[in-house]
């Protein structure tokens, strides 16, 4: 592949990973940065945004745990066109905010579909249905959801693709959508194989150009228990290649 990923080094986990080394990659340093783990204050966001205007231009980010999925809101920011945003992931992150004036991990989809003039509608992919049925009705219209059960059910997703995504798209990929195992997150995790969601991904992109691509899901150690840590950063690890071969095969081949 000719644009090289890029990698955000929040909690060290990628430097115990190698998926990466093979291509070539944008190292970003991000353990420095307090006031970013789940949450990210205003501070955080300005030093998150200085440094990530600084790397190359790159349409592959590979932004640590969970607890920093909202990276994608920045990430977004550059998107000046309008697009569908498809969300892999076992949770909506379409909460509340604690507090208005942070970006969370938890609400970061809801607060993007409020602030960018751009988004026009999401495809969530991958969550429970109980989780997809508490989303506040203000926003549903926008929202076209497929829990984990109907992704394990269909096998029409070219038609799908065809019928409810009208724009380009950009892909947010969570690994907790993932089945444990095959992959390690610090969150509970739904029971996708990375067969499947090849699959999905190959029929979504087949007829939609992508404007962009990321990955989280990865797994912080444990109080200090490394051996589990080190078990689960080798599965994602690769996990990781998988999805990078994944990507590098059927998007930008």
């Amino acid at each position: 592949m000719g644009e090289p990923i890029t990698v955000l080094n929040f909690d060290h986990v990628y430097e115990e990973q190698d998926f990466y080394r093979k291509e070539k990659y944008i190292w970003i340093d991000l353990t420095d940065v307090s006031g970013v783990n789940g949450y990210c204050d205003s501070h955080a966001m300005a030093v998150l945004r200085k440094r990530l205007r600084q790397r190359p231009h790159s349409r592959i980010h590979f932004i640590d745990s969970g607890n920093y999925h909202y990276v994608t809101y920045l990430l977004l920011e550059y998107i000046r066109e309008p697009f569908s945003l498809v969300l892999f992931d076992h949770h909506t992150d379409m909460q509340p905010p604690l507090f208005e004036e942070l970006l969370s991990c938890g609400c970061w989809v809801r607060r993007t579909l409020e602030e960018h003039k751009y988004l026009r509608e999401v495809i969530m992919i991958g969550m429970e249905k109980r989780q997809l049925e508490a989303i506040d009705p203000v926003y549903r219209k926008r929202i076209t959801a497929y829990s984990r059960q109907t992704v394990e059910e269909s096998s029409e997703w070219e038609e799908f693709a065809e019928q409810h995504i009208h724009y380009p798209v950009y892909i947010s990929i969570d690994k907790d959508v993932i089945d444990t195992g095959e992959a390690a997150t610090n969150w509970d995790q739904g029971g996708l194989t990375l067969k499947q969601l090849n699959e999905v991904y190959g029929k979504i992109c087949r007829n939609h150009r992508v404007l962009g691509i990321d990955v989280c899901g990865e797994s912080a150690d444990y109080l200090g228990m490394l051996e589990r840590f080190e078990a689960d950063n080798s599965k994602n690890n690769q996990a990781n290649e998988k999805i990078l071969d994944m990507i590098e095969e059927k998007t930008f081949s």
